[in-house]
């Protein structure tokens, strides 16, 4: 999926898309299933079967548009095929209803026509499963973070866009203080909402081109660019307030006061993302053992 500043799907959506184009295309089945046999059979038509917008009206059409307008901006020419392939059927098998209905000589162009915009709508909607199956195993489905999928592509665009600008690369691990007494005290559902809280606050602290993903466990990644260290100072200092400001509020009226610990790291020019990570991850560390609710940094 695209990197946006607000993500297209929700995880929840992400998740039970591939069910709901299976969900769609079974009652676009149904549907063609049912106008089939009105024309075999002699049975009446729904009224809303024979118009010409009838690929607006079938249950596939009902659902499609309300969310084609973000599939779009996800996979633009397979929308646009969907769309196509499905509009052509649907008229092709009114065609073909309204020329038994009236006795007239079946046209084999508009049968078909039926077979290959079927085929076509199959095999737009089967890459569209594939595209968010894909996003479903590169999201984590609790934050709507990103996961480590894709680490090493981006860390090495980052590096680029260091060289160029002149600016540098910051790696920070935050890793949420306490994270189990959360858990022990008021449950494992508290502590996901805690989770979902802390990647909230942390995206409200980023700017438009620092990236954060899940790392793992109660760990987050921060990958960001910087003009120096003291830049840097200041990205990991707002988080700390930020958290340290905003407790999280218990279903049952409780208030969960929540900090976390930051290990920062400069990548240098010969870097590899393992070892910039492993200082960062020495960094946090350090951070657990002074006390916590604080940043340090890792030694070059």
């Amino acid at each position: 999926m695209p990197a946006t500043d607000e993500p297209l799907f929700s995880p929840q959506e992400i998740t039970d898309l591939p069910m709901r184009l299976d969900e769609a295309m079974q009652a676009h089945l149904a549907w063609s299933q049912r106008l089939l046999r009105c024309a075999l059979l002699g049975e009446a038509p729904a009224d809303d079967m024979l118009q010409n917008n009838a690929h607006q009206l079938c249950g596939f059409g009902r659902w499609f548009g309300t969310v084609s307008e973000r599939l779009q901006k996800l996979e633009p020419v397979c929308v646009h095929n969907l769309e196509t392939a499905h509009s052509n059927m649907h008229r092709a098998v009114r065609e073909l209803y309204l020329a038994v209905l009236e006795g007239k000589q079946v046209d084999s162009y508009w049968f078909e026509s039926f077979e290959s915009n079927q085929a076509a709508m199959v095999r737009e909607l089967a890459l569209l499963k594939e595209q968010f199956v894909r996003a479903r195993a590169q999201s984590d489905p609790l934050t709507g973070l990103p996961l480590r999928h894709g680490l090493h592509t981006l860390f090495a665009v980052r590096q680029a866009d260091a060289e160029r600008s002149g600016n540098a690369v910051f790696i920070a691990l935050v890793d949420a203080d306490h994270f189990k007494k959360i858990n022990d005290s008021h449950g494992h559902p508290a502590g996901d909402a805690a989770l979902v809280h802390l990647a909230r606050l942390l995206k409200t602290a980023l700017r438009g081109n620092d990236r954060l993903l899940r790392y793992g466990g109660e760990e987050f990644m921060l990958l960001f660019l910087g003009v120096d260290d003291e830049a840097a100072d200041h990205v990991a200092e707002r988080v700390l307030h930020l958290v340290r400001s905003s407790p999280m509020a218990l279903p049952d009226g409780q208030t969960v006061h929540l900090t976390v610990s930051i290990g920062m790291t400069r990548a240098l020019p010969h870097d590899s993302l393992e070892s910039a990570v492993r200082r960062a991850d020495v960094a946090l560390y350090q951070a657990k053992r002074f006390g916590r609710d604080r940043l340090e940094w890792a030694l070059d």
